[in-house]
């Protein structure tokens, strides 16, 4: 049996800790619980880009006012990150044949505090990004460079091009499709352009050009 003062004491004690306790509890409920975060529905959580060849190449063919277009597929080619920028273009012969420029990063510029010392500008068929990064951080401007790409767009689907226009800077996306050269030919007119087919080149010959099979937006894996 236990004795009188000593049970007083526990009660004293629980008097005071009980509600210690509950404030405890409420604070973590709410400054340090929440939702769980989604996991990330990109590949290798980070996203990437996944390229591999054809053989023999494919090729395409589309009109688009006065011009025949031959587009020339050399890989296969997976866009997988987070949308930074977009550019538009109208459906105007030759350049319109690229309909949307889409500026995407992935690996660890993915993760938004590291993406809040970024700023990107997109302008006509280019892109332009600034940062200012602790080093700390350790990501070297060769890191950077081959994680940052701006991505020009071809349709030849007018419902898909529809869904990849509606997706939102900040939403990631898994994009499929090909790498391709374009060949696009007028009434004494020729037009040109070819697509990038590595990750350490850089503008006017760093872009990837993309004829679009697929497209899917996917949880970022953090907290929106």
């Amino acid at each position: 049996m236990i004795p009188l003062p000593r049970l007083r004491t526990f009660l004293e004690w629980g008097v005071i800790l009980v509600p210690l306790l509950i404030i405890a509890l409420v604070v973590w409920l709410l400054f340090f619980s929440g939702p769980a975060i989604p996991p990330s529905g990109l590949p290798n959580a980070t996203g990437g880009f996944y390229q591999t060849p054809l053989s023999p190449p494919q090729q395409y063919t589309k009109t688009l006012g006065n011009y025949q277009y031959t587009l020339t597929a050399s890989n296969t080619y997976t866009l997988a990150g987070r949308i930074v920028g977009r550019h538009e273009y109208p459906a105007t012969a030759p350049e319109g044949i690229i309909a949307l420029d889409l500026a995407v990063v992935n690996g660890e510029l993915m993760k938004k505090d590291i993406l809040s010392f970024f700023s990107f500008e997109m302008g006509d068929r280019t892109l332009k990004y600034h940062y200012d990064l602790p080093n700390a951080l350790g990501l070297t401007e060769e890191y950077i460079d081959e994680h940052v790409s701006n991505n020009h767009l071809v349709f030849l689907n007018s419902r898909l091009e529809k869904e990849v226009k509606k997706a939102p800077e900040g939403s990631c996306i898994i994009l499929e499709g090909k790498l391709i050269d374009i060949r696009g030919v007028s009434p004494g007119k020729l037009y040109l352009i070819n697509t990038s087919t590595v990750r350490n080149d850089g503008y006017p010959t760093g872009c990837e050009i993309i004829l679009v099979d697929s497209f899917a937006t996917v949880n970022c894996g953090d907290r929106r």
